[in-house]
């Protein structure tokens, strides 16, 4: 593919549907296939088989947590690894917020803003990496706990409050906004509306089909000046 992908995703998030009955797990040094439920990872699995697992980063690992961390620590692990990357895909997941925390104490968060940034580092600049989100089906299969088709207004309604603000902050958030109006709703004109585009997984897996919608991310990244880019974590 040629570039290097960051992938951010929630771990052990199980809120999405059944890839398979059984998987191998490492206990105590050894690989043992185990019967357990679909948890994200897995899918990441199956976009490094995709992509290449050459062309990935990745971002949360088994057990981790940024309270186990010092920034200095965060700085070199994490932030290193979307520095080599041009693009930043974010697995987005039923269960990929912890309410009970921060988003400032989460992963997802952070790897979203800093992927966002523009960052001077000791020997060059950090520029800003393209983002694009792929939504994840739920445990009964579908993406309707995300999106809503409306089919009476050929349109489609994206539930972004049940995500991170970092998230939803970067979505819909052109600066010349174009609207038609339906049954009394505002409705998005606009080819690309949104800094951070979505896809649902199986459009975005099928094929070749994972070029496209990469190649659409960047070129929404180069013309950022017509977002309102927000990069701060509540």
């Amino acid at each position: 593919m040629g570039r290097k992908v960051f992938v951010s995703y929630k771990y052990k998030d199980e809120l999405v549907a059944k890839l398979q009955d059984s998987y191998y797990e490492e206990v105590n040094g050894n690989l043992i296939w185990n019967q357990r439920n679909t948890r994200v990872r897995d899918y990441v699995n199956l976009l490094q088989e995709k992509i290449g697992k050459d062309n990935i980063n990745l971002g949360e690992k088994d057990g981790e947590s940024l309270d186990d961390f010092s920034d200095d620590k965060i700085e070199s692990i994490l932030k290193g690894k979307i520095r080599q990357c041009s693009i930043t895909i974010v697995l987005i997941s039923e269960g990929m917020k912890e309410n009970n925390k921060s988003e400032k104490e989460q992963w997802v968060p952070w790897e979203i803003s800093y992927s966002l940034r523009e960052v001077p580092t000791s020997w060059n600049i950090k520029h800003m990496n393209a983002v694009l989100g792929i939504v994840l089906p739920n445990k009964s299969g579908t993406y309707d706990w995300y999106y809503t088709e409306n089919k009476n207004c050929n349109s489609v309604t994206h539930h972004t409050g049940k995500l991170f603000n970092i998230l939803s902050n970067n979505m819909f958030n052109v600066k010349d906004k174009e609207f038609r109006e339906c049954n009394g709703s505002d409705i998005y004109t606009n080819d690309e509306p949104s800094l951070i585009k979505t896809v649902r997984w199986d459009d975005f897996i099928d094929g070749t089909n994972y070029e496209t919608y990469i190649k659409k991310a960047i070129e929404i990244k180069d013309d950022a000046e017509s977002y309102i880019v927000r990069v701060n974590l509540d």
